[in-house]
């Protein structure tokens, strides 16, 4: 009588097994406009010495940062993309400061070795 109650037992847990299907946690999709928004920065602080390049890069890294905004919420690749991307933005407008700045002391003419 032992072994009947341990065939149904163990018929019970083979059934259980079977029916028993493990799932992986789903993650959440990523977006494509955040990693976009990435890239854009990168390549914004990459191409920042050339004032169109940084400058383009740029703005296009903090749009693509904002349009892919979900719930009120940044990802983790929008937030990065949205500092690189003022990163780049901020360096664009120092090498326009520098830039402005030595064409107008060379234009003044105030001495030098070659002047």
């Amino acid at each position: 009588m032992d072994q009947d109650n341990q065939d149904g037992s163990l018929q019970e847990n083979q059934d259980w097994d079977r029916d028993t299907v493990y799932k992986q946690p789903e993650s959440p999709v990523q977006s494509n406009m955040a990693l976009a928004s990435l890239v854009m920065g990168i390549l914004g602080i990459i191409t920042s010495c050339c004032c169109y390049g940084g400058l383009i890069f740029g703005s296009l890294g903090i749009l693509f940062a904002l349009l892919s905004r979900t719930e009120d919420r940044f990802e983790g690749y929008a937030k990065a993309g949205l500092i690189t991307s003022s990163i780049a933005i901020v360096l664009v407008v120092l090498v326009i400061i520098v830039f402005v700045g030595t064409a107008a002391m060379s234009g003044l003419g105030l001495g030098g070795v070659f002047s």
